[in-house]
């Protein structure tokens, strides 16, 4: 029996165990040390969970097919993390991930914490921007608490970064890139966005929460048409579909391993640098101030983008960055 699985996971990882093949509820009952009316109240929470559990007075219950849900109970089956996922918050639909974790920080929950949703109705992107999240995406956002200073948080929009074109690659056959600070692209096309959002005190972060947006398993049309030279899915690139509980649960690890690295950032940084869509291009980035175009030519140590603007060098830590004719919100 795996670790830190609830009784209602450990049923549906005996159901898996068993491969097809009937478990009498007594069974299930002596393993796990509760009543057979328990087991049944598990089995009925599964079955309105999506799964096809077939039942027998006689022989007791077996598994059929399970859920196309990211349920915590599927995601954790397999999940080899120590803290990223252990606790896992599940809405089949929700105005924004990063709201809810935001407020879930603020109550005290623990780090690693993950919320999850099928469907997003108010996305949110950076500087407001409102981010689509249709069903068939990956939508989530995790808890962090780093013992950091709050001039150090835009370390974790590297890890996530990193994690999610690392995650893309090893699941799919596309060539996935990051575009600073915190879009991944196929080719020249927006696939996925991150927002990270802080609570701090003046010298130390109390909470980071992490939103990842992954357009996975959904067509291209489920985004207005006036997006479609912009942004695309995997299943667009590939016509493939990828489990979404084995993307989420790669996730989750490369996160774990990467954010292990937080105090080596420089190691981060250069494992970065070889999925960057950015260095090397002609860019224009815009604030609040100014706008300005030059080449993109370095990430400087403290994750600011390095632009050579004329025959002068600058360093930018925040802006609308434009390649081309791209131009996109980032966000969850």
């Amino acid at each position: 029996m795996r670790k830190n699985l609830g009784r209602r996971e450990k049923v549906l990882d005996l159901l898996y165990q068993a491969e097809g093949n009937y478990l009498s509820g007594e069974e299930l009952s002596n393993k796990l040390g509760v009543s057979r009316t328990t087991i049944w109240k598990y089995i009925k929470y599964l079955r309105e969970a999506g799964y096809h559990i077939d039942s027998s007075s006689k022989i007791g219950y077996r598994l059929i097919t399970p859920a196309d849900n990211l349920l915590p109970e599927e995601i954790k089956r397999n999940l080899n993390t120590d803290v990223i996922g252990q606790k896992i918050i599940y809405y089949k639909e929700i105005e924004s991930t990063n709201d809810a974790a935001k407020k879930l920080a603020q109550s005290g929950l623990k780090e690693g914490t993950i919320v999850v949703s099928e469907e997003q109705k108010k996305g949110k992107g950076r500087l407001g921007k409102e981010f689509c999240s249709p069903l068939g995406g990956i939508w989530i956002s995790c808890i962090l608490r780093p013992d950091i200073k709050p001039t150090l948080a835009t370390r974790a929009t590297y890890i996530a970064s990193l994690a999610i074109v690392k995650t893309i690659n090893k699941l799919s056959d596309v060539d996935a890139k990051i575009k600073w600070p915190n879009d991944i692209l196929v080719g020249d096309k927006k696939v996925s966005g991150i927002l990270t959002e802080m609570g701090a005190e003046l010298d130390r972060v109390d909470y980071l929460v992490v939103g990842m947006g992954i357009n996975l398993n959904f067509p291209l049309d489920s985004f207005d048409k006036s997006l479609h030279n912009k942004v695309t899915t995997i299943y667009h690139e590939t016509s493939k579909k990828i489990s979404r509980v084995k993307f989420v649960q790669v996730l989750l690890e490369e996160i774990e391993v990467i954010y292990q690295k937080l105090n080596d950032f420089e190691d981060i940084l250069e494992e970065w640098k070889e999925y960057s869509y950015t260095i090397g291009k002609q860019v224009q980035v815009e604030s609040s101030k100014e706008k300005v175009s030059g080449t993109a030519i370095d990430i400087a140590s403290d994750g600011a983008l390095i632009v050579k603007v004329g025959n002068e060098i600058r360093k930018f830590y925040s802006g609308e960055v434009s390649l081309g004719h791209s131009n996109f919100s980032s966000g969850n």
